[in-house]
């Protein structure tokens, strides 16, 4: 809301302003800035069928994830 009303800036992920009503200039960043997330878990067995799912989507689209 600072933002909107000019009274500051902010770094952001693009994807916490999707569904948003706020009234902002999107800038990109030089040079492009990437993070790394990981996944940790204990055992297969021990995973919710959501998280397993989740598990293999992202090894099913890995490729095309990275930068």
């Amino acid at each position: 809301m600072m933002v909107q009303e000019g009274l500051g800036v902010s770094i952001l992920p693009e994807l916490v302003l999707q569904g948003t009503n706020y009234q902002v200039d999107l800038k990109p960043l030089q040079p492009t800035l990437y993070r790394k997330v990981g996944i940790i878990k204990k055992d297969d067995n021990s995973l919710p069928i959501a998280s397993k799912y989740f598990i293999d989507l992202i090894h099913q689209n890995i490729n095309s994830l990275k930068a």
